[in-house]
């Protein structure tokens, strides 16, 4: 083999680094979710473009000066901290402990962090967070990788606004509001059936149909013009 020559599966072998190496950085400096790197006190190390561009900060403005705990919501921390006091049986004082507790030993913990920007905006965030090692074992730093997570707030929002708005609508007092099983048997009756119909619910659900509650007359009226518009026998 011919001195200058490298073996095949030594170019392989770096070939392979050089392709992790490359898919590392990639992921890393994705702006597509933040990387915050600290060391082991939890001063910021690394802050990748994601952080950047979600987070509003330069990296030289956190780098080696301020912790995770420092741009997230402080109410936050504090009931975090509370959380895994009580889940842990261990007191956990609020601040970057109460981010990385769990993972200083060897717990897996994912979880909801709003963070804090720049200009004082909120950024819903979930956070992953891992304690990175030396080859002893001793805890180095940690690396908290989060993304957004304002869509889901957002349809969460949406969602109880609309529970609210449904449970304002149902309770309203000034239209009745009926349901019945399959049969026809009264399970829900709101406020307003029982203002304007004087019966408390306890009296008519699981009870009686609508139709023990309607004149008989109109009621036989109707399946009569239901029979002939439909063509068939509606009692």
């Amino acid at each position: 083999m011919p001195a200058t020559e490298v073996p095949t599966d030594v170019q392989d072998a770096e070939a392979t680094l050089l392709n992790t190496g490359a898919l590392q950085s990639a992921i890393f400096n994705s702006a597509n979710f933040s990387s915050i790197a600290t060391d082991a006190k939890g001063v910021i190390q690394i802050f990748n473009v994601g952080a950047e561009r979600m987070l509003g900060f330069t990296a030289d403005e956190v780098m080696n000066k301020v912790t995770p705990a420092d741009i997230s919501d402080p109410a936050e921390l504090i009931a975090r901290a509370k959380t895994l006091s009580v889940e842990l049986g261990t007191p956990i004082t609020p601040g970057f402990d109460a981010l990385v507790f769990k993972a200083s030993r060897g717990i897996e913990d994912i979880y909801e962090l709003t963070y804090i920007r720049k200009d004082k905006s909120r950024f819903p965030a979930v956070v992953s967070v891992t304690a990175l090692r030396d080859a002893r074992d001793a805890i180095i730093g940690y690396l908290l990788i989060g993304t957004d997570n304002t869509a889901r707030k957002h349809a969460e929002d949406a969602l109880l606004k609309a529970g609210a708005l449904q449970s304002a609508i149902f309770n309203s007092a000034n239209f009745s509001s009926i349901a019945t099983d399959a049969k026809g048997v009264i399970q829900i009756f709101n406020v307003g059936a029982e203002r304007m119909l004087g019966y408390a619910a306890a009296e008519v659900m699981n009870k009686i149909t609508p139709a023990d509650i309607s004149d008989p007359q109109e009621v036989i009226a109707r399946a009569g013009e239901l029979s002939v518009e439909l063509g068939t026998p509606i009692t």
